[in-house]
């Protein structure tokens, strides 16, 4: 959807698509591509007064910020009320008590909540990179299922799915582990290696939430793929019943993605948690084998974490390889140009550094996935190199 606002409205993670001005009087190499920084909104509003942007690629216009002072006395500061995560979390928690007590599955309550966190998502108001793994406290299971579900929620909607699709997935992301609350301490909780028989009994988590599902007529049948389905991978190592490509629907393939990168940021008793670089980094190498190709690009677009070594096509349309990121802006990072905008390899490759001043009117427009023709290409020349 395109949509005309002022640039009064801008902010960053639009995706611009058109001007009010005709391209060549405006200091930018395209018209389309996503708004990163300051300085490109300082620019866009210094040329321009009205713009347009595509909610299918980027962020909406932001919704005014809640205040959270008391009524009582507005001039005395307050604590700031749980964000949406926390509160989402929260209720989320009182689900799974009533499951541990033995009342069963509130799949109302769950609905309710995806609902809200795809209409939160719609709005715009909060940013995937306030998403943040587990570090003993509160509840692990409701952290990790309201976590994944905006994250496999947003990955939906970049893929354009239909409305009720993304519902369905996004209630699928909260339930997605709930045969892990079947499962005894002693195993979840490990710190060294499980054993064979303990992975066998872990795996099994798979078909306990479809058994705690199936006393629930009304749960949607892509619900229950994404349950049963969201360790499978493409290359069909997965489990638990091999599953390749598109054997896997794309429900489960976002919300294995989305999984598996929560859980990297997360502490566990055996590891201690991974920076978003690094979750994002093997979530990428590992990419299309083990993780859909789509929805890793899509996840590292969406937090604005580009990890060195993979390939992102920029606003002038050449091809480059990240080359290391700046702490303070790691949506601009320092890049080595290794395709013109024809996609013609270079012979020498140049370097781009997104972070300064000179190069701010170039930005990152897309990060191809990994089975694009072209990047597969690359991959085998870079292959190649190491022999």
């Amino acid at each position: 959807m395109v949509k005309k606002i002022a640039t009064s409205q801008l902010r960053k993670g639009m995706y611009l698509c058109g001007t009010d001005r005709k391209w060549i009087d405006i200091p930018f190499l395209t018209t389309k591509f996503l708004i990163r920084s300051d300085a490109d909104i300082d620019t866009l509003r210094q040329y321009c007064r009205e713009v347009f942007i595509d909610l299918a690629k980027g962020l909406d216009v932001a919704e005014p910020e809640h205040d959270y002072t008391t009524p009582s006395d507005r001039s005395a500061p307050a604590a700031p009320e749980p964000g949406p995560l926390l509160q989402f979390r929260s209720r989320f928690e009182t689900v799974l008590g009533r499951i541990r007590a033995g009342s069963g599955l509130d799949f109302a309550a769950v609905e309710d909540i995806a609902c809200e966190i795809v209409s939160v998502l719609d709005s715009g108001c909060i940013s995937l990179n306030r998403v943040e793994g587990w570090h003993q406290s509160g509840d692990r299971l409701a952290h990790k299922a309201v976590n994944v579900c905006f994250l496999a929620a947003a990955l939906a909607q970049r893929q354009a799915l239909a409305p009720e699709l993304v519902r369905h997935t996004a209630i699928g992301a909260l339930l997605h582990d709930l045969g892990l609350l079947k499962l005894p301490q002693a195993i979840l909780g490990k710190a060294s290696l499980l054993t064979d028989a303990e992975q066998l009994e872990i795996r099994q988590h798979l078909a306990t939430g479809l058994a705690l599902l199936a006393t629930t007529p009304e749960v949607p049948s892509t619900v229950l793929e994404v349950v049963g389905d969201h360790h499978e991978r493409p290359d069909g190592a997965g489990y638990p019943r091999g599953l390749a490509g598109g054997q896997i629907g794309l429900p489960a393939r976002l919300v294995g993605a989305a999984s598996v990168y929560e859980a990297l940021l997360s502490d566990r008793a055996d590891r201690p948690a991974q920076s978003k670089v690094e979750a994002l980094r093997y979530l990428y190498q590992a990419s299309p084998a083990q993780f859909d190709a789509v929805a890793v690009a899509g996840l590292i677009e969406a937090v604005t974490v580009y990890p060195p070594g993979c390939v992102v096509e920029l606003s002038n349309g050449v091809l480059a390889m990240v080359d290391e990121m700046p702490a303070d802006d790691p949506g601009r990072p320092a890049c080595r140009v290794i395709a013109d905008s024809n996609k013609q390899l270079l012979f020498q490759e140049q370097r781009i550094d997104l972070s300064q001043a000179v190069h701010s009117n170039i930005a990152i427009a897309r990060l191809p996935a990994t089975d694009e023709p072209f990047i597969e290409l690359l991959a085998s020349f870079a292959a190649m190199e190491r022999l």
